[in-house]
């Protein structure tokens, strides 16, 4: 299965329309359309925010693999990389709290950054061959 077809796949699998995908992923729906016609291809960096956001590897994407999800991913989802941090959490003191506090706050910041970036048109996307 190609890159058009997983995309094609992932969003229909999740129920979604092509704006509604393109909402999630911070793109068009127009650059979806086009994705899964194969007219485009998405940027590298657009590839890795879209394994992230829908729980993948680049490589599923890619269909270097049928392993849909990645391990970071599956730790994730199974709760146990949360618990580990929330035990870990309860055990600091208050100054290093805040310090993880604002961090985190750090970490908002950069993705409402990154997500602004992705919403305008990439130049750097290039059409499909």
């Amino acid at each position: 299965m190609d890159l058009s077809a997983r995309i094609v796949s992932i969003r229909k699998q999740m129920g979604l329309s092509q704006e509604k995908f393109g909402e999630l992923v911070n793109m068009s729906q127009r650059s979806v359309a086009a994705w899964e016609a194969g007219e485009r291809t998405p940027s590298f960096a657009t590839l890795s925010e879209l394994a992230d956001k829908l729980g993948t590897s680049v490589d599923f994407l890619l269909g270097r693999t049928d392993e849909k999800a990645n391990k970071k991913q599956s730790a994730v989802q199974d709760g146990e990389l949360l618990e580990n941090i929330v035990v870990r959490l309860r055990e600091l003191p208050d100054p290093a709290l805040f310090r993880v506090s604002d961090f985190l706050e750090g970490l908002q910041a950069g993705q409402e950054i990154a997500a602004a970036r992705a919403a305008d048109p990439d130049p750097a996307e290039e059409p499909a061959e």
